[in-house]
């Protein structure tokens, strides 16, 4: 008899387990099913959800979202499709709209990655074409993620106040593909960055990663302090484009202006380094003036300025 109970016992809870997984398993495959199907001639609030995911990640350029599902609509969600390895119909069904909503990277339903310098997928193409639809990404998508693409995360992550490093990591992708700044204390506390403002960081970047693209991320940031040091006294002009490009006695004061080297783009380290001069850092006080010992004897420094520290092979001077 307890044997005979055992056994019955162990068929009801198994009979429960089987249709609790049934039970779930439905639930799951309608909670899956929440988009409707959208094709030529749909209108509604679907649809305008739809234009706008597809305009945030630069498939949809027409000037304005509207609620009908016209040629322009499917049209954008044919080259969605065809980048994403999707069944290319024109047709929003619902691996469409998941592959849109989710990030994912194919009909697989894979998730978002992060894109870096190097990469060469489909995922990196609708970067651009994001990118390029807020005016960031100059050209034709190519799906590299080359200097241009790097270059143009940089600016974005600039302008909406994130990490700067030119990798489309979560977050850089969030604010992109959602055209949301980032909620980050910087970004209450700075405000929203202007053109100039970016512009300067820019030109910051490049005398940092020209002078100091060898040094650590602490002295990239030391002579970009100094730059900045420079535009807020009266020794020096008030920009930091006219401190880069100073002359005395027709001698550039800063040699990669002499050499050319000013006009590389900066690595990522070093427009992280501006960001940070820019704004305030100032890890060698008030320093005016750095200099190489091992690549110059800097005599006019060293006898007549005040010497603060060193930070790699610079010396830094007030």
């Amino acid at each position: 008899m307890v044997k005979k109970g055992r056994v019955a016992v162990l068929v009801l809870v198994l009979t429960i387990m089987l249709v609790a997984g049934h039970i779930l398993t439905s639930a799951t495959t309608a909670q899956a099913a929440t988009y409707p199907l959208l094709k030529l001639g749909s209108r509604g609030q679907a649809v305008s959800r739809l234009q706008q995911a597809l305009k945030n990640r630069g498939y949809f350029t027409y000037h304005t979202i509207t609620d009908y599902y016209g040629p322009i609509t499917r049209d954008s969600v044919i080259r969605f499709q065809r980048n994403y390895g999707l069944q290319v119909d024109g047709i929003a069904g619902q691996k469409t709209q998941t592959a849109l909503y989710n990030g994912a990277l194919s009909s697989s339903g894979s998730g978002s990655v992060m894109l870096y310098f190097g990469m060469y997928n489909e995922r990196v193409r609708d970067l651009q074409n994001a990118l390029k639809a807020l005016g960031y990404f100059k050209g034709t998508a190519t799906a590299y993620y080359g200097h241009v693409t790097e270059n143009a995360v940089i600016a974005f992550q600039i302008d909406y106040r994130l990490r700067i490093d030119g990798i489309a990591g979560p977050e850089t992708q969030n604010a992109l593909y959602n055209n949301k700044p980032s909620s980050s204390a910087g970004a209450s506390d700075r405000g929203t960055i202007t053109a100039k403002q970016r512009d300067d960081i820019y030109w910051l970047g490049r005398i940092i990663e020209a002078e100091s693209g060898g040094e650590s991320y602490l002295g990239k940031v030391a002579a970009g302090s100094v730059i900045m040091n420079r535009v807020n006294s009266k020794q020096f002009p008030d920009t930091i484009y006219n401190v880069i490009f100073e002359y005395y006695y027709n001698i550039p004061q800063f040699s990669p202006v002499e050499d050319g080297t000013i006009y590389n783009n900066p690595s990522s380290e070093s427009m992280r380094a501006a960001e940070e001069a820019y704004w305030g850092s100032k890890p060698v006080g008030d320093a005016l003036y750095f200099f190489n010992p091992k690549k110059a004897a800097g005599s006019w420094i060293v006898n007549t300025r005040q010497y603060v520290t060193t930070i790699g092979n610079h010396a830094f001077y007030r």
